[in-house]
């Protein structure tokens, strides 16, 4: 990337530009509000008034700048006949300040009058080949319109600075948020694995942002590929390990029929291959919950069927730890979900707790509201420290040593947790106040209605 397509220099330069723009805006309104006023046609009346003094020739030729003529009118310049420095006359505390509108005014060929902050000149008037220029204190109406005037100045320049500095501030921001918005956009597609990313014409850019939009494309691409190499890797370890774990033990069954106990390496054998067979299954049925092949069939499920069925399961294929599990009534729900997703997961976490304990297993459910409940699966045992009450759901973390361990490779906890998730619920985990540990299942509520309205609907 060349310097001039940094990003960084850009956000300078539109920055110094924006600065600039301010400043100059201020200044040129500076220069406008201070522009003097422009002079006006003199009134007649106030013409008619002065005229019989001023065509008067003895008072005419005396009048010099300073002068009070009548009431509060003054002089304040004088253009004698006589030729020399002393030709031009001027009132010196109006000279220096209004110097330029002094000699303007004189060299006018009407009468007229310009409002000074500090009065309101008058002139010129002429008797022969002099000439004077008058000046009064403001009324009180010119002074509120000069106050009016000089708020209306304020006020202007106040609005041209606010819009101005706020239009160029929404300009860079269009400029600079809306790509972000797209990279933020891009992040969450791929977050959700897609591989085509609706950046439009944002990687052709060359500065950072650009950079940074190739960059995404890239790492989608090869998420992707490494997603399809994950899912073929899972399939071919799916197939290639099942068959000959499924013939083992069949070959193991066949060779203690006669005498079960005539070889005990047999049966270790046989424990060990059972117990290497729930290991995998376990493993890939965690790895098709992380990526998402596992499909949802939502159907209506009554909760509490599903728990005293899982409970008979387990009395049946062992009926000493299938007694120890006890499905306790209260308001369980009949909601629209994958029965056997919800049975793996309140399945583990049983299995977990009669693997850790020894006491008896409580079921039971807590309904919230009319859109979410809660299955709380309880052991009487030791509990597990609070510091490692996190840890329980992390894939092979097998709890405290100061627990009963029995067979089990922590994949139980973690595959619920993923399982919960997909369903659209957590699972937490913590120690009852009355000894133990008690697993909570939140699950949300899906009403047949619903349901049933999201299938009527066309694809």
């Amino acid at each position: 990337m060349r310097w001039y397509h940094s990003l960084t220099l850009r956000l300078l330069l539109l920055f110094w530009a924006l600065l600039f723009a301010v400043a100059s805006s201020g200044f040129l309104l500076a220069i406008w509000y201070s522009q003097p006023e422009t002079p006006e046609p003199l009134s007649a009346e106030i013409s008619n008034s002065l005229s019989p003094i001023l065509s008067d020739p003895s008072i005419f030729s005396s009048l010099t700048p300073g002068r009070i003529l009548a009431g509060n009118y003054r002089v304040a310049a004088a253009v004698t006949p006589e030729e020399g420095p002393t030709r031009l006359q001027l009132e010196p505390n109006l000279a220096n300040t209004h110097r330029r509108e002094l000699l303007s005014l004189l060299d006018a060929q009407q009468p007229q009058q310009l409002r000074l902050p500090n009065g309101m000149l008058l002139g010129p008037f002429g008797f022969e080949a002099q000439r004077i220029l008058l000046i009064r204190p403001l009324t009180e109406e010119e002074r509120e319109q000069q106050q009016i005037s000089a708020k209306q100045a304020e006020d202007a320049q106040t609005l041209v600075l606010l819009f101005g500095s706020l239009l160029i501030a929404v300009l860079l921001g269009f400029w600079l948020v809306r790509p972000l918005k797209k990279l933020i956009g891009a992040t969450r597609e791929i977050a959700a694995g897609a591989d085509k990313l609706h950046l439009k014409r944002l990687p052709k850019r060359n500065d950072e942002l650009g950079e940074l939009a190739r960059a995404l494309e890239t790492a989608a691409h090869d998420l992707k590929v490494s997603r399809d190499a994950q899912r073929r890797l899972l399939s071919d370890v799916s197939h290639e390990l099942r068959s000959p774990l499924a013939r083992m033990q069949v070959a193991l069954m066949l060779s203690q029929d006669d005498d079960a106990d005539a070889n005990p390496h047999l049966v270790q054998m046989s424990r060990d291959v059972d117990r290497l067979g729930t290991i995998i299954e376990r493993i890939l049925s965690l790895s098709r919950l992380e990526n998402g092949l596992v499909k949802l069939h939502p159907e209506p499920v009554n909760t509490y069927e599903l728990a005293q069925t899982l409970a008979a399961d387990l009395t049946y294929v062992d009926e000493q730890q299938g007694k120890r599990v006890l499905v306790l009534k209260g308001e369980w729900p009949v909601t629209a979900t994958d029965d056997e997703l919800l049975r793996l997961v309140i399945e583990n976490l049983v299995r977990n707790a009669l693997q850790y304990t020894d006491g008896i297993i409580e079921l039971s459910c807590v309904r919230h509201d009319n859109d979410n409940c809660t299955i709380l699966v309880r052991d009487h045992g030791d509990g597990v420290p609070e510091a490692q009450l996190e840890q329980l759901f992390e894939p092979f973390y097998r709890g405290d040593p100061s627990r009963n361990h029995k067979a089990g490779v922590g994949l139980g906890m973690a595959l619920s947790l993923r399982a919960a998730n997909v369903l659209g619920g957590s699972v937490t985990a913590r120690n009852h106040p009355d000894g133990g540990l008690e697993v909570s299942i939140n699950l949300p509520i899906q009403h047949l209605q619903e349901t049933e309205q999201e299938q009527q609907e066309p694809a």
